[in-house]
């Protein structure tokens, strides 16, 4: 077995650029640019095994397609440094974690405690109201709710619930959020019934691989007057955070100020919080120079 392995190790041949390793396929010579456009149209999973084969399919898909990848993903070009690791483009690919919201059961859809945590449940607690009772129709043209007609709705005591977000296991590597710092948007609708007046609070925190809070906002509303049956918005950009984020928590909550039994209270729907794409310099060689070696 000693000899046998001697033997296979004493013939391996070290990577030569200017070769033709990986370029002939079935006696059939591929150029690096078609080949490239071969890979970036195989699935991630498959791609993770090509760059496996040899030290030129490595090099390749390490330094190029992974990137060209990602940008066939998001329908946009990635303005980002070259330096950026191959693996920021894989999980862009198989987590798509920018340009989505990542809050899930935003409008209530599937009952009050799925994904969120009840912080307060005062008065008769929490409800779902589908669609809304006592204000106009949610804004349909709004992308957020996909057709969605349901919103939260709180009582006469405070009603108060939370969702975290781990960005990393929505595909957010720690280089993307330590280096590229991706601006972070939240936003909410939130409204109450034409014949009670009601308060109503939201906010979000950053937070840090040590529980720290990087930056947080908090906001406050007084829904009375002219300012009751109407849908209002409420949205807050995060940005130049620094280095260190893993988590986003939010919250939401209200009461009605009648104190009336039921639920008159603040309602809210569509809350979202999504990753914008970062972007940076552009690439200091275009794509022929990155490709030259293969000539």
């Amino acid at each position: 077995m000693g000899q046998f392995h001697d033997s296979k190790m004493s013939t391996r041949i070290e990577f030569d650029e200017e070769s033709d390793n990986g370029l002939v396929l079935a006696d059939k010579y591929l150029p690096g640019e078609l080949l490239t456009q071969i890979f970036i149209y195989v699935d991630y999973k498959s791609l993770l095994n090509c760059q496996l084969v040899c030290k030129r399919w490595e090099i390749l898909i390490r330094s190029y397609v992974w990137r060209k990848k990602a940008e066939l993903s998001l329908g946009r070009s990635l303005l980002l440094s070259k330096d950026v690791p191959w693996q920021v483009y894989y999980f862009i690919c198989k987590k798509k974690p920018f340009e989505r919201n990542l809050l899930k059961n935003n409008c209530g859809e599937h009952g009050i405690q799925t994904h969120w945590k009840i912080l307060e449940d005062g008065g008769d607690r929490w409800t779902v109201e589908n669609p809304p009772q006592g204000v106009p129709p949610l804004p349909s043209s709004e992308p957020i709710f996909e057709g969605k007609k349901s919103c939260f709705v709180t009582s006469y005591h405070q009603c108060l619930k939370a969702q975290e977000i781990d960005l990393e296991h929505e595909g957010l590597t720690p280089y993307v959020l330590d280096n590229l710092q991706p601006p972070i948007v939240v936003f909410e609708w939130y409204s109450c019934r034409w014949d009670c007046p009601a308060i109503y609070e939201c906010g979000a925190s950053l937070i840090n691989q040590n529980d720290q809070i990087l930056d947080s906002f908090q906001f406050h509303d007084r829904i009375d007057g002219e300012k009751q049956n109407q849908w209002h918005y409420i949205s807050k950009e995060f940005s130049n955070y620094g280095p260190g984020l893993r988590k986003i928590s939010f919250y939401h909550g209200g009461i009605d100020r009648l104190f009336w039994a039921g639920h008159y209270g603040s309602k809210m729907t569509g809350a979202c919080v999504y990753i914008k794409i970062p972007t940076l310099q552009k690439y200091d060689d275009d794509e022929n120079n990155m490709l030259s070696y293969m000539d």
